[in-house]
Parts: C-alpha cells; structure tokens; sequence
C-alpha cells in the first residue's frame, strides 16, 4: 500500500501500521440482520517524522454522522474541578475574561467557571452559528462546519474569547491545520485555548487493539500530542496529563506561537506503534483459538456493552463466530444488531435466559462494578464475567 502524508505535520509520509481491511461504521446499528451494511477501509498509519498514529483515509463527515439522534458518547470528567481550578489561576484571566467553548462535551467545563465567577461565556449553537440542522449530529459534523469563515462571522457576533475551551474534538478533525486557522479565529492575539486530547500510549504499550476507531482521525500519545501542538503552530503554556484506569486524559493549555516553533523528529513512539502493528496477527489467533475452545468446553460467550469498544473488538479480531449475542440494557439498542457482525443486542436477563457462561465486559471501571453487582445471579449459576482490555487485572485469560 502507497504512503500518504501526514495529517498534522504535512511534511512526513505515514506507513501503514494495520489494515484491518474494509469495516461497518460502529454507529451504524442494525434493525435487521439481513439489512444492507456500507463498509468503509480501515486503515492505521504512522507518520515517520512526527511519529502520530492516524487513520490513513478517513471516512467522510458526512457518513460518520450517527443515523440515530439518541446515540451519545460520555468523556471522564473527575478531572475537571482541578482542571478549572488550575486553568483559573492563568496570569491575564480575570472574571471579566471571556471564555468561549465548541461542543456540548464543554459544557459541564463552561458551568464549573460560570460558578467561579466567570460570567462571561458562550459555547457553539450548532444551528444558529454553524447552520447544523441534523439533530443526530455530532463532533464529526461540528469540526467540518467550523471553518475559519464562519469562526470570522460567529467572533464578530459573540466576540473573540479570551479563554477558549477545546476539548476531545481535536482527534476529530479531518483536516486539523484548518481547525487550527479556524480557532485562531475565535481567539484573542494572546488568550489561551484549553485542549483535551484521549492518551492512547497505554493502548499502544499494551496491545489494545479497541483504540482504532473510524471517528476519531488521530491518535495521540503524551509525546505526539506535545509534537502536534507545535505543528499546529501553538506555543504550549502548561501540559498535565490526568491518569485514568481505561484512558488517560491529555491537557494542552496552549497559546498561538509569535513564529512557529520547530519540531524534532521523533524517536521513542515510531517502535511502540509499530510492536503494536506486528502483535496484532498473533493476538487476534490468541484471541480466536481461546474463544473458540473456550465455547466447546464450557458454553455460550456474549459481550456486555453495545459500543464502539466493543463492536471494534469482535469486528477487527472476527471472533462473531464464538459470540452469541451483545447485552445492553439500553432500551433503543436492545432488539437492534451490532454492525459488521450482525449479532443481536439482548438484555441483561438474556444472561441467564440463554444459559451465557462467559460474559465479556467492554466497558469503564465504574460500569463493570455496577453490571456485577446487579447480575449476582449470573455469577451463582457459573457464568464468568471477564474484560475484552487486555492489562486490566480481570483481562480475558488467553490461550499461549
């Protein structure tokens, strides 16, 4: 497969790390088995000057937009007391300062400076300021309408910020050199921006092959993240990272740089992303011979969570065939079918009804213990809950 260039530096050609050939959209549920299914490449690169990893050629906008306006995607928020806390201490940011924000993932961000006295703020309407009229639309839609024309017409309605709150679209941005010409827009000459990025090092080092997935353009670790701000032309004021049991969260409290700063090659993360691309054949085979043994000894498999992790886990290591069915409780997914293995989403009672004997948990920390705790009943007939995250100390045992 040829190179293509780099999302974000434009100067390094990426390599392909993995093909996992051509795919469902993880949001793309199914009312029927038999329904026809668009399938899209999905393929992951590495820049060889930058070291980001990224999806190759990305799906368009306007396919990634959910078919369905009651599917949402919640981020970690335990950070953000600190996170406002800190960022409320900047020299230059005063209760008269204007803080401005993109997304509805903003939100709760804008109300925790509004009750610290911050008054002024404003946050993207995606109809009145972006003519966004799909009320499913998400951040895939939002990044592709926010041009630098319009961020000229929506400063000049609600006034450039002097504080500018970007968090988890950046990894969304198809063209990432424009979102940058597109913030500087809604920005004061010397206000700071807030981004928030997903840390995907810990996936890389440990071979978690749920990170890819066809929404998010860009993959970041705390090196590549720090790297690309740089391209981007941001001059960084403070860097944290936020750890967390599934993913780490990433701040960048950055400003535009006066000349754009340079930016070495990389060294350290070119070898973790390409041990993750070599281990991925042996793993799915792990993976597959472990599933299927474990079907013929003991019973039926299903997996806990009907989401992107989870539909990214059976697709890319084609394991359907072990599977009988997802869970989720969710009352539009249950009845539906998962895209790319057309296996029917249950309901947690379903656990007991269909005799499951290993339940594959997809989901965070905080989930798994109330999932647990609400299907006792599951464990006391000899069901087994396991997780699909390899490293977690309740990871799916694998067969050498």
């Amino acid at each position: 497969m040829k190179t293509s260039v780099c999302h974000i530096c434009g100067s390094g050609s990426v390599a392909p790390l993995l093909n996992f050939g051509n795919q469902a959209l993880c949001n793309r549920f199914l009312s029927s088995p038999a329904d026809a299914e668009a399938e899209f490449p999905m393929t992951i690169g590495q820049c060889g000057d930058c070291g980001l990893v990224q999806i190759v050629n990305p799906v368009s906008p306007s396919e990634l937009r959910p078919r369905f306006d009651w599917i949402s995607y919640n981020e970690q928020e335990g950070h953000l007391d600190h996170l406002v806390e800190m960022v409320g201490r900047l020299r230059g940011l005063t209760p008269d300062s204007q803080i401005g924000a993109l997304s509805f993932k903003d939100d709760s961000t804008v109300e925790r400076f509004r009750k610290k006295g911050f008054a002024r703020t404003w946050r993207l309407d995606p109809a009145a300021d972006l003519n966004i009229t799909e009320s499913n639309a998400g951040l895939e839609t939002v990044q592709a309408y926010l041009t630098p024309q319009r961020a000229k017409l929506i400063a000049a309605k609600r006034g450039k910020s002097d504080l500018l709150i970007v968090r988890h679209i950046l990894e969304h941005a198809h063209q990432p050199n424009q979102f940058a010409a597109t913030l500087r827009e809604l920005i004061q000459p010397n206000g700071c921006l807030v981004f928030e990025v997903p840390d995907c090092a810990p996936a890389l080092q440990r071979c978690d092959y749920t990170m890819p997935w066809e929404e998010h353009v860009v993959y970041y670790t705390p090196d590549t993240f720090q790297r690309s701000l740089a391209s981007l032309g941001f001059s960084l004021v403070h860097y944290h990272c936020y750890p967390y049991a599934n993913e780490n969260s990433l701040i960048g409290i950055a400003q535009f740089a006066q000349t754009k700063p340079v930016v070495e090659k990389a060294e350290v993360d070119l070898h973790i992303a390409r041990a993750y691309g070599e281990a991925f054949p042996k793993y799915r085979e792990r993976v597959v011979r472990t599933l299927k043994s474990y079907r013929e000894r003991h019973g039926k498999i299903a997996v806990f969570g009907a989401g992107h992790l989870s539909c990214a886990w059976v697709n890319f290591l084609q394991v359907q065939e072990s599977v009988e069915f997802f869970v989720d409780d969710h009352p539009k997914k249950r009845g539906m079918f998962m895209p790319g293995s057309r296996l029917p989403i249950r309901g947690s009672a379903d656990l007991l009804g269909e005799n499951i004997k290993l339940c594959l948990l997809s989901l965070s920390p905080e989930s798994e213990v109330k999932v647990i705790g609400k299907n006792q009943a599951f464990l006391d007939q000899g069901g087994t809950f396991a997780s699909i995250f390899p490293g977690k100390s309740n990871a799916l045992t694998l067969e050498t």
